[in-house]
């Protein structure tokens, strides 16, 4: 598995300033290539993010270290593009990312590029650890039949929550996970720029992370949204466990 640096937070919309520095730091020490970000230009940073992706993902697996979670719909569209077999995408955060879709896309409404685009099929969609949306996202969401576990659900119901999860890795052939790091207890992952209260904890997330991993489907991976200026050394400590875990499965 490749491990990419994706140093970008063009997309953040000016609120969470920082998680470029976030790669440097997580993946200190270890081999990984780098996608060459073009300062201040959003579209041509998202258009380098999809060819680099591409260019990884037909040869071999991936995880991509970013950068705001707007990253991840160049990096999706990459994985439909060289992905064979049914295609679903899990995403681990505390909001949804349905807020409007405008282009250049976002953080805050990737998730809906995905799902217009055609990318996956919304009924192929798994967002884990959610808490916090809006009206409109709760319609979008209902309406396309996107999947939701909430942190609520995932705390409340423990192995329930689990096998709704192994169900969708079940009829999926081809899995993308996105971690948005704030899909985590502030307690845990304070250094990030949305933080929402009843997050997840090291356990939770790792019970259903480890059955992603262990299916053998999931051939690309992000981790967004670390924020070292905001940090106290836990996040990027925390982010580094899962790169770790990641990568000790040799995708």
């Amino acid at each position: 598995m490749k491990l990419v640096s994706v140093s970008s937070d063009q997309g953040n919309l000016d609120k969470n300033k920082g998680c470029s520095l976030a790669p440097a730091q997580i993946l200190k020490g270890k081999e990984f290539e780098e996608v060459q970000i073009v300062s201040g230009n959003f579209e041509e940073t998202d258009e380098a993010i999809y060819k680099k992706a591409k260019e990884i993902l037909e040869k071999d697996t991936a995880l991509f270290v970013g950068g705001d979670h707007s990253i991840s719909y160049s990096l999706v569209k990459a994985f439909f593009e060289t992905s064979k077999g049914k295609r679903a995408l899990v995403v681990f955060d505390a909001h949804p990312d349905c807020v409007q879709f405008f282009k250049p896309l976002s953080h805050e409404d990737w998730v809906q590029g995905v799902v217009e685009e055609g990318f996956v099929e919304a009924e192929n969609i798994m967002l884990i650890g959610v808490r916090k949306t809006h009206e409109l996202e709760r319609d979008y969401l209902k309406k396309k039949g996107v999947k939701v576990l909430s942190s609520v659900e995932v705390k409340a119901e423990g192995e329930q929550a689990k096998d709704k999860l192994l169900e969708l890795i079940a009829l999926s052939e081809e899995i993308y996970v996105s971690i948005d790091i704030d899909v985590f207890d502030p307690s845990i992952a304070p250094g990030t720029g949305y933080l929402e209260k009843n997050g997840l904890v090291e356990q939770e997330f790792f019970e259903l992370f480890k059955p992603l991993l262990d299916s053998g489907k999931v051939r690309a991976l992000d981790l967004v949204e670390v924020n070292p200026e905001k940090d106290n050394g836990k996040t990027v400590e925390l982010a580094k466990r899962i790169v770790d875990f990641a990568n000790n499965f040799k995708l």
